[in-house]
C-alpha cells in the first residue's frame, strides 16, 4: 500500500494562539470520505502574521507536504501572496490551493499558466476541497470534474462552474466534537449558520451567501459550546452575520453563560448583533453582562446618511431598530458602542457629522468609526466608479487592503478633516473628557456638539502638540489602519500628553463666547478632574492652567 500523502492546511491569523477553524472543517468533510481517509493524513499549520516571513517559509518547507492549502483573508493575503512563489519554488512538485474571499473570483490575479499545481477555490470549501482530493489521490488528476475550482491548463485559464452551497450544515462534522483540535488556544470564530438576509453592497456576506440563512443543529451547538468551555477557551468571536436574528441565539447565549458559570470559560465574547431584532439582542446583552463575559454591546449603524443607506442597500434596516435598542441599554444601564464606518458613498462630510450629532443626542455612549475597507467580491467593489471610490492601498507587510479614501461627495481635504473629527470624538466623547460641557452646551441651545467638536479640530491644526502630532501622522501614514491605532488615541490624552491635551482644551475653550458663564468655567473644570485614568502609573496632578471655580482640597494617587 503506498504512503499517504500529506496535507497541510495553513491559517495565517492577526492573533495567536487562535483556533483553525476553517482547517478543521476543510478536514472534518473532506475525511468523511473513506477514500479520502485513508489516502491522506492532515496536519493543521497556524501561526500569525507577526511572524517573520522566513520562519513561516521554512516551517511550511519543512512540513514536506504534497498539499499546501492556504485561507486567504484581507489580513494576510499579501503575505500569502509572497510565500506561494517561495514555497513553490521550494516544494516544485506540490499542489498549492488557495481559498477565501480575498482571492475567490481572482484567479488572473493570483495564477500564472506556467504553475499549472497552484489553483484557486471560488466560494465555500469544504466540498471544493473534497473533490481536489479525489482528483488528486485517484492518479491523474482532472481538477475540471471539480465545481468551484479555476487554474490553468495547457496555457489556458479555466473556472468550472459554483459549486453549490451546503444546505445541511452538520453534514460537515464538528472538528470541535471528533478531536481534530486539541492544542490549548485562546480564543476561537464560532458559527451557528452561515448566511445574511441583507444585502449591504459593502459586506462580502450577503454577497457570498445568496441571502439564504442555513444553520447548524442547536444539539451540535450546544456540544460545541460546552467543549470551548472545558477546554478552557478564553475568547469566543461568534461569526454569525446577526446574533440575535433568531430565538434560539438566546438559549445559546444563555448557555455560554451556564458554562462559564460552571467552567469559569469563557471569560469573554462578542458578535454582531442582528439589524432589526432589538429586543432579542438587548435580552443577549442583558445575560452576557450579567454573566461578565460583555462589557459593552455593540451596535452596528454604519450610518445614518439616508442616500448613503440607499447607496449601500442598508434601507431595509431600520433605523428605528437601532433607536429602540439604545434607550432599552440606556434604560438598563448597560454600555454600548456604536460601529460606523467613513467616509461611505453618497455621504458628505456634513451628513456624516450631522449623524454623529444624533447619537450624540441620543446619548450613545461611545463611538467607534471604523475606516472604510473596499473589499473584493462585493457589490460595492464594481460599483466603485459610479460612486467615484478613492482608493489608497494598505502597506503592512501582511495585509491587501484597499482604504477609501475618497467618494463622489467626499474630495481627499474633507477626507482627512473626517478622519481629524473622528480623532476628535475618540479623544473628547468617547474618553468623557468634557462630557457634561458637552451636554450642557447642547441642552441649552449654546453650541451643537459637531459644531464644538469640529471647531476643535480647526483649533488642534493651528495648535500642534503630541496629540495633533499623533494624529497627523496617523491619517498621513494611513497608520489609523491598523487595529492597534485607535487605542493609541486613548494612550496620548489620558495618558502620555494627559496634561498637554488638557492644557490645549483649556486653550480652545476660554476663547469662547460662553467662557464668560461661571457655570461652564465650572463644569469644565469639573469634566478636566475628574477625567478617567487608564493606567496605575499615571500621575494624579492638578491641572497647569489655573482654575476659577472650583479648588482642589486633596489628591492621592487615585
Amino acid at each position: 500500500m503506498s504512503a499517504k500523502k500529506k496535507v497541510s492546511l495553513v491559517e495565517i491569523n492577526v492573533f495567536e494562539k487562535m483556533i483553525p477553524l476553517v482547517s478543521g472543517y476543510l478536514e472534518s468533510y473532506a475525511r468523511r470520505d473513506s477514500f479520502i481517509d485513508h489516502s491522506f493524513r492532515f496536519n493543521k499549520y497556524s501561526s500569525n502574521t507577526k511572524v517573520p516571513f522566513e520562519t513561516l517559509l521554512k516551517d511550511l518547507v519543512e512540513q514536506d507536504s504534497d498539499i499546501y492549502a492556504f485561507s486567504c483573508y484581507l489580513w494576510n493575503t499579501k503575505l500569502i501572496r509572497e510565500l506561494v512563489p517561495a514555497l513553490r519554488s521550494e516544494k516544485p512538485d506540490s499542489y498549492i490551493l488557495m481559498g477565501g474571499p480575498q482571492v475567490m473570483q481572482q484567479a488572473e490575479v493570483h495564477l500564472r499558466p506556467e504553475c499549472e499545481k497552484t489553483l484557486i477555490c471560488n466560494g465555500e470549501g469544504e466540498q471544493s476541497f473534497a473533490g481536489f482530493l479525489n482528483e488528486i489521490g485517484g492518479g491523474t488528476p482532472d481538477f475540471a470534474n471539480v465545481n468551484g475550482l479555476s487554474f490553468f491548463r495547457d496555457g489556458d485559464l479555466i473556472t468550472n462552474e459554483p459549486q453549490e452551497r451546503i444546505k445541511e450544515l452538520d453534514s460537515i462534522p464538528s472538528p470541535f466534537l471528533n478531536g481534530v483540535f486539541e492544542d490549548h488556544y485562546l480564543m476561537t470564530v464560532y458559527e451557528t449558520n452561515r448566511g445574511c438576509p441583507f444585502h449591504c453592497s459593502f459586506c462580502f456576506w450577503g454577497a457570498a451567501t445568496n441571502d439564504r440563512l442555513h444553520k447548524f443543529s442547536e444539539e451540535r451547538i450546544r456540544d460545541e459550546l460546552s467543549w470551548l468551555s472545558r477546554n478552557g477557551v478564553p475568547f469566543i468571536f461568534i461569526a454569525d452575520a446577526n446574533w440575535g436574528i433568531l430565538k434560539r441565539d438566546i438559549e445559546f447565549s444563555e448557555h455560554i453563560a451556564e458554562c462559564k458559570k460552571e467552567n469559569a470559560s469563557p471569560v469573554f465574547v462578542y458578535f454582531s448583533a442582528a439589524k432589526n431584532s432589538p429586543q432579542r439582542v438587548s435580552e443577549i446583552t442583558q445575560v452576557f453582562t450579567t454573566s461578565g463575559l460583555l462589557n459593552a454591546q455593540p451596535i452596528s449603524m454604519q450610518t445614518l446618511d439616508e442616500t448613503s443607506l440607499e447607496y449601500i442597500d442598508r434601507k431595509n434596516i431600520k433605523l428605528g431598530a437601532y433607536e429602540d435598542l439604545q434607550d432599552d441599554l440606556n434604560e438598563r444601564g448597560i454600555s454600548s458602542f456604536i460601529e460606523l464606518m467613513f467616509p461611505l458613498p453618497g455621504e458628505t462630510l456634513e451628513s456624516f457629522m450631522l449623524g454623529l450629532q444624533k447619537l450624540f443626542e441620543m446619548k450613545a455612549s461611545v463611538l467607534v468609526i471604523y475606516p472604510h475597507l473596499l473589499l473584493l467580491n462585493t457589490p460595492l467593489y464594481e460599483q466603485r466608479k459610479q460612486h467615484g471610490l478613492i482608493t489608497r492601498k494598505v502597506e503592512d507587510g501582511a495585509s491587501e487592503g484597499n482604504l477609501i479614501v475618497g467618494t463622489a461627495t467626499i474630495d481627499n481635504e474633507e477626507y482627512k478633516d473626517g478622519m481629524r473629527f473622528i480623532y476628535a470624538v475618540m479623544a473628547l466623547f468617547n474618553t468623557k473628557s468634557l462630557h457634561r460641557l458637552t451636554y450642557y452646551l447642547q441642552e441649552k441651545g449654546i453650541e451643537e456638539f459637531r459644531n464644538f467638536i469640529f471647531g476643535f479640530v480647526e483649533h488642534s491644526k493651528e495648535n500642534t502638540g503630541k496629540y495633533s502630532e499623533f494624529v497627523e501622522h496617523s491619517i498621513e501614514t494611513a497608520e489609523y489602519y491598523d487595529i492597534t491605532n485607535y487605542p493609541m488615541t486613548y494612550h496620548c490624552v489620558l495618558h502620555e500628553d494627559r496634561r498637554g491635551f488638557d492644557h490645549s482644551l483649556y486653550n480652545y475653550v476660554r476663547k469662547k463666547p460662553y467662557w464668560k458663564d461661571r457655570f461652564v468655567r465650572g463644569l469644565f473644570e469639573l469634566d478636566i478632574l475628574s477625567k478617567t485614568y487608564i493606567y496605575s502609573n499615571t500621575d494624579v496632578e492638578v491641572p497647569e492652567f489655573p482654575l476659577s471655580e472650583l479648588k482642589v482640597a486633596s489628591k492621592s494617587d487615585r
